[in-house]
């Protein structure tokens, strides 16, 4: 009688036992958001980068800035008798100098030295963006985590009951040893699978800290579950947008332009440069007569003469850098768009994948389920059956689950190529 109400009982147990979900422990629930903000103000890559771009702002003004004036002091026209006072052009001099690149070029430098900056800005968007990304991911695959302790909490519970069953109907010479021990190492199994998720977890969650610049062992809070939220998928509007904020294509222009203003800085090396140089110089009067001071004034530049192995030849070095640099971008440009493409065909493949998850295969596997347990209260199919049907359930559902987070990976990586973040979502269940 007993075995006979516990049969009656449990297909309702099975039924209802995955949609329970597990108490958690007394935890915060986390937010992506808010995990991206701490990330964005916190990482030492992201900081690293700031830093690196103050550096280059220093850069600037240098670049532009005259050479240092020289200053000088020595003696004209000394004769070796060492007399100040014998000789009329024997003076003590002074003198300062100072040298001018020929007009044009030192604003040229500076407008390079600003492109360059500008770059290294960028950088700090790119890497903001891969932070964003490895942040979502980690969560996202944490969040998975969960959700897979959780099936497998209950599988290991539904199997146990199995094997309950199994070892009733053994006793009472109804069933096999053979279904006691399957049931027994299904359970083993389960074990094993949840010893592995919480190793996966405690990996995950140094991962994050690692990401936020938090201590490794400080406590993680539950991520919320993840609620499937469509994706308008415009593949073409998707490479427009990557062509025009990609932060690496971005950076790629302006360090195009810096490479510009150096072939034009490169084109002016024809030109000479000018030194300016003022001198003073006092003289001693004499036995019989006073003399006076002494004035100088020059002016001295370089005669590009060698031009020929000299600046031609940087100025067919700036344009090939020109060159390359260009080659790069375009190369660059059709490897984001390949990207782009296959990204938004993953995330509509993904897609597809849910929806048959969630309307098809996992209903019809829990009526499977169902059935088999029903029919095995009977003796209409075998113990190993039932089993099968079960551990079908428990794959369908983590893969399920595994599927929403690829979703939102995919989502996060097409978000990091295009340079920007989807604000507008359709929600789901």
């Amino acid at each position: 009688m007993i075995t006979k109400l516990f049969f009656l009982v449990f297909p309702i147990i099975v039924l209802l036992m995955p949609l329970t979900p597990l108490a958690q422990p007394d935890k915060p629930v986390m937010n992506v958001e808010q995990l991206i903000e701490e990330a964005i103000q916190n990482n030492p890559e992201i900081l690293a980068q700031k830093k690196r771009w103050g550096l280059f702002k220093q850069k600037i003004p240098q670049a532009s800035a005259l050479e240092d004036p020289m200053f000088g002091f020595g003696i004209v026209s000394l004769p070796t008798n060492f007399s100040f006072k014998d000789e009329d052009m024997t003076m003590k001099e002074i003198s300062i100098s100072q040298k001018f690149p020929f007009p044009g070029k030192r604003p040229l430098m500076r407008e390079m030295a600003e492109k360059e900056a500008e770059a290294v800005f960028i950088e700090i968007q790119e890497k903001g963006n891969r932070v964003i990304k490895e942040v979502k991911t980690a969560y996202y695959e944490l969040s998975h985590v969960y959700r897979a302790l959780e099936v497998a909490e209950r599988n290991k519970e539904i199997l146990e009951n199995f094997a309950k069953i199994a070892e009733t109907r053994y006793a009472v010479g109804e069933g096999l040893q053979q279904d006691v021990l399957k049931g027994h190492i299904e359970v083993s199994k389960m074990v094993d699978e949840l010893i592995m998720l919480g190793q996966r977890k405690r990996a995950l969650e140094a991962k994050l800290n690692s990401l936020l610049n938090r201590p490794p062992e400080t406590p993680v809070g539950i991520p919320e579950e993840v609620v499937f939220r469509k994706l308008p998928v415009d593949t073409e509007e998707f490479k427009k947008a990557a062509i025009e904020e990609n932060p690496t294509l971005k950076g790629m222009k302006k360090m195009i332009e810096a490479k510009e203003k150096s072939h034009a800085i490169a084109k002016r090396e024809y030109y000479p440069e000018f030194n300016f140089r003022f001198a003073y110089g006092q003289r001693d009067n004499g036995p019989d007569m006073k003399r006076r001071d002494m004035l100088t004034g020059e002016v001295m530049m370089n005669i590009p003469i060698f031009y020929k192995s000299k600046q031609d030849r940087k100025v067919a070095e700036a344009k090939a850098e020109i060159e390359t640099a260009e080659a790069q971008y375009r190369a660059m440009k059709n490897e984001i768009v390949y990207m782009v493409t296959d990204m938004a065909s993953m995330i509509q493949r993904v897609e597809n994948q849910i929806e048959l998850y969630k309307t098809g295969i996992i209903p019809q596997a829990g009526l499977q389920v169902s059935s088999a347990t029903s029919a095995y209260r009977v003796n209409k199919v075998d113990f190993m059956t039932l089993l099968d049907s079960q551990m079908t359930l428990y794959r369908y559902e983590l893969e399920y689950h595994q599927a929403l987070t690829e979703y939102e990976k995919n989502v996060a990586n097409l978000e990091a190529t295009l340079g920007k973040r989807f604000s507008q979502r359709e929600g789901g269940k």
